[in-house]
Order: structure tokens, then sequence, then C-alpha cells
């Protein structure tokens, strides 16, 4: 994974207010992928990384579980 171009993605792939749910889910989801990879490489940071992923993660399914339902 390259860190940069995945951070450079998601700053300017931030979805918009009126973005759909599954856009928004799949903008949470990659960002959990990158925090993940982060917590992964180690350091005095990883578990503030690993607790982002973690939250990402959590609202990622929160969206896609409210179109399961709609």
């Amino acid at each position: 994974m390259n860190v940069l171009s995945e951070m450079a993605a998601l700053a300017f792939g931030r979805p918009s207010p009126d973005a759909d749910d599954e856009t928004v889910a799949a903008w949470y989801e990659a960002k959990a992928r990158l925090h993940q990879h982060l917590a992964e490489q180690g350091g005095p940071e990883s578990v503030r990384e690993r607790a982002i992923a973690g939250k990402a993660y959590e609202r990622s399914r929160q969206l896609r579980a409210k179109l399961e339902v709609a």
C-alpha cells in the first residue's frame, strides 16, 4: 500500500454531505483499511491507528446495514 497515495485519495475523495450511503460507506471502508495498515506497522501511534480503523469499519457497517433495511 502506498500510504501517501491512499491519504491523498481519501482527502480528495471525501464524500460530500449529500453523498449516498453506499459512497460514504465505501469511503469509510477505505479509511479503515489505511488506518489498519498504519496500525500494523507498529510504533507509538499503532494503538490510536487501530482505534481509528475500528471506528471507521463500524461506521461503514452501520451505513451498509441501513442500506439493507431500506
